[in-house]
């Protein structure tokens, strides 16, 4: 129930594009977060995502933008059911043209492990930053973190970001 009540209290205070301030934040949401996928693009998203409920289809969907939105050389995944979808979704995005690390995390395991290798171009996907007490700690230790410049927690997932050269902002994006 309480999950819920955060649920609601983030769509009401959240803002779309049009609320946002930075520039990067903008684009990435007008160009990655609200771009319409195509019906091929639905129709390629893979079996376990679509039993699991248009949430997940829509969460995959998004991964797959940002994934092509943003080159990565590797990619380092710590999912306590570790998808094989998912790993396939990295490593089909993966480019070997940018020094970038992108880690997805789902785990309640503790984040600050991942902090000390991080550098300002790699990106931090977590999944479900509010589904627990422990998640939900670990979240606002991000937001709080000194190398994190930008957070976007769109509620269901949370992004982090290492950028350097821009004002250190914590984002609420209606997803």
């Amino acid at each position: 129930m309480y999950y819920y009540l955060k649920y609601l209290r983030h769509y009401l205070v959240s803002h779309s594009r049009h609320g946002t301030h930075s520039p990067f934040v903008y684009r990435l949401v007008d160009e990655v977060l609200y771009q319409r996928p195509s019906s091929i693009a639905v129709e390629a998203v893979p079996l376990v995502y679509k039993r699991g409920g248009k949430k997940a289809v829509k969460k995959f969907l998004f991964l797959e933008r940002l994934l092509k939105a943003f080159a990565f050389e590797e990619f380092k995944i710590a999912d306590k059911s570790m998808q094989h979808d998912l790993v396939q979704l990295f490593e089909r995005h993966s480019h070997v043209s940018f020094k970038r690390t992108i880690h997805y995390i789902n785990t309640d395991a503790d984040y600050s492990e991942i902090l000390v290798d991080i550098t300002e171009h790699d990106i931090l996907i977590i999944e479900e930053p509010h589904l627990s007490e422990n998640r939900e700690k670990h979240w606002e230790f991000l937001k709080r973190a000194q190398n994190v410049v930008v957070t976007i927690d769109l509620f269901h997932l949370g992004l982090v970001f290492f950028r350097k050269g821009q004002r250190k902002e914590n984002f609420l994006i209606r997803f």
